[in-house]
């Protein structure tokens, strides 16, 4: 593998450890169970494009949520389509989905597989459909490669970040918050050097701050109390920062379960900082990967450069703008 392919795969890992979870899509706090509305309004309009035995590919794919909306389409409409999923990620839906096996049979993914890098033959996809995916690879060499694989009068649609949408307004706070846990709030710190003190606590049958609590003992639940105190008043700061009230609640339950188990608690807060670690990293990315009016149409042009006609405009979901749509065809 290249040294950039290193980077990507290595980039990719925080991706391939969400999707592990089984979440089905990366706006799975915000959406429940598969898109809905005007986003599922237009990857309908998409999949009715494709005749019986069309070959589909989603790049990018996650979990496969963008598959599971074309076999419905297609089942309702009775033809049989070719479906594959791509991702740089290591994913594997089949098994970290519910219900797995049953919901993705007959549709294959291709784990640690760049859109610049498919593996298909010249004109030999019907659709290339991407929801949240194709903006995170270099543009100019994902609009060849997928001008490649793409059939004659093969299609592109495209759902993209934008720089103004409701993603982008929520990801910024998350930001912040992320930044004061990391440089300003040693919670997490100051919670681990708690837990063997709230263990001892429990069985000696003393609280902290009763005569047989230690010196130690008081200075780690004062160091913890600063820091929680800090906590809850970035908390009432960024009120858009959900990621602050998950750890709130988070580091409160490793801590009831110190009085048990100080190695539970350390497991849940090891899980903690690096779930928080994966997410700082999604969310780098995802800022990188905004795309801003002017990139929109450079985007445009690019695909313009290999015979495709594209449509572009926002996607509105619930009155919000949710980011761009772009159609491209060709012949």
């Amino acid at each position: 593998m290249s040294d950039a392919g290193e980077r990507a795969h290595s980039g990719a890992e925080p991706w391939s450890r969400l999707w592990s979870t089984g979440v089905l899509h990366s706006c799975a706090t915000g959406i429940h169970g598969n898109y809905d509305g005007a986003v599922l309004e237009f990857w309908q309009r998409q999949f009715d494009s494709l005749e019986d035995g069309s070959r589909l590919v989603d790049v990018g794919t996650g979990n496969g949520a963008l598959l599971l909306l074309a076999r419905q389409r297609a089942t309702e409409r009775g033809i049989q389509l070719s479906m594959h999923g791509v991702d740089i990620a290591d994913i594997d839906p089949a098994q970290a989905v519910a219900d797995g096996p049953g919901r993705f049979d007959g549709i294959r993914f291709h784990p640690r597989t760049s859109v610049c890098s498919l593996p298909f033959g010249d004109g030999k996809v019907d659709l290339v459909c991407s929801q949240f995916g194709f903006e995170y690879a270099p543009r100019a060499a994902a609009v060849a490669e997928i001008a490649r694989v793409a059939a004659h009068r093969g299609r592109v649609a495209l759902v993209v970040h934008s720089s103004d949408s409701i993603i982008a307004q929520v990801a910024s706070p998350q930001r912040e918050g992320l930044q004061f846990l990391r440089e300003q709030c040693p919670v997490i710190e100051e919670a681990r050097r708690l837990a063997p003190v709230l263990f001892q606590a429990a069985q000696s049958g003393w609280n902290n701050g009763a005569p047989g609590a230690t010196p130690g003992a008081e200075a780690s639940r004062l160091a913890f109390n600063r820091s929680a105190g800090a906590l809850m008043e970035a908390i009432e700061r960024l009120p858009m920062a959900q990621v602050l009230r998950n750890v709130a609640q988070q580091v409160q339950d490793a801590l009831q379960q110190a009085y048990r188990s100080p190695n539970e608690a350390e497991m849940a807060l090891h899980r903690l900082e690096e779930g928080l670690q994966d997410e700082d990293a999604r969310l780098q990315q995802l800022e990188q990967a905004m795309l801003s009016p002017d990139d929109l149409d450079d985007l445009a042009c690019r695909l313009g450069e290999h015979g495709y006609a594209v449509r572009h405009a926002p996607l509105l979901q619930r009155g919000a703008k949710f980011g761009w749509m772009v159609e491209a065809s060709r012949g």
